[in-house]
């Protein structure tokens, strides 16, 4: 999957330690309905794409005693759908669920 980031673990994005994806992608919806410059992350849709797997993207995780949580930010995971719905499938083969 692509992303424009992932920090391991992040303090700022959630209540608890967590792992920050940065999503790819926004169609800029905010921008274009205010005809104004308003998105606060537009400057991530400059930085270079990250090719990694969900499988990776899971172990990472699993494998860091210090997280609790994984936040799906960035400019807007809804507009990677696919990538999303994929690597939460595979979270969820992975761990226990409610």
């Amino acid at each position: 999957m692509k992303l424009r980031g992932l920090i391991d673990y992040d303090v700022v994005n959630f209540k608890t330690p967590s792992m920050f994806l940065i999503f790819p992608y926004c169609s800029f919806k905010c921008d274009k309905e205010s005809k104004q410059n308003v998105c606060q992350n537009s400057e991530l849709a400059k930085e270079p794409l990250i090719d990694i797997s969900p499988k990776d993207i899971v172990f990472r995780y699993l494998d860091n005693p210090l997280t609790h949580a994984i936040v799906c930010g960035g400019l807007e995971p809804f507009d990677s759908w696919e990538e999303l719905c994929g690597l939460l499938t595979f979270f969820r083969c992975f761990t226990k669920t409610p």
